[in-house]
């Protein structure tokens, strides 16, 4: 990658909340393990069943998270600017569990599963604040799925309780 395009690919990418924890200087070397993508609306950016093999930060624009075969089911999530998906592939490259669809023109930022393997070798502490940044957010959703199975349950009680 020119060194320009990181130190611009670097501007755009320390607006992101997961990277909000880094100087300049690891925000560049981030930009540098990765790319800017652009999809028009319609265009799928993963595809379930897929193998993933990167972490994706969502720039600008909107993606719809699905799951299932039918392209036209109502999505799981949207995704807007200041998200991110992929994050299991940081792990291990894995087949994708959704299909994530740009909803409008939508720019993300692709780190592949090799880039960030290199990343954790050159320098660590960038990785570790990415990661703990990514551990906080899945904590924050597995506690609003927690809840909303919580609610769905109370309702299916209520449900059962009232047809007696």
């Amino acid at each position: 990658m020119i060194v320009g395009m990181a130190v611009t690919n670097a501007e755009l990418l320390q607006q992101h909340p997961l990277l909000a924890r880094l100087s300049f200087e690891q925000v560049l070397r981030f930009a540098q393990a990765g790319e800017l993508e652009l999809f028009h609306a319609g265009e799928d950016i993963v595809v379930e069943g897929s193998l993933g093999d990167a972490l994706y930060l969502i720039l600008s624009g909107a993606a719809a998270v699905h799951v299932g075969a039918a392209a036209d089911t109502r999505p799981l999530a949207t995704l807007k600017p200041g998200e991110f998906f992929g994050e299991m592939s940081l792990v291990e490259p894995a087949v994708r569990s959704a299909t994530v669809r740009a909803t409008d023109v939508t720019e993300v930022f692709r780190v592949p599963h090799y880039a960030l393997s290199n990343l954790l070798e050159d320098d660590p502490v960038v990785l570790h604040l990415v990661l703990v940044t990514i551990i906080r957010v899945l904590s924050k959703r597995l506690r609003d799925t927690n809840s909303l199975v919580g609610s769905v349950e109370k309702l299916s009680e209520w449900l059962a309780s009232s047809m007696i």
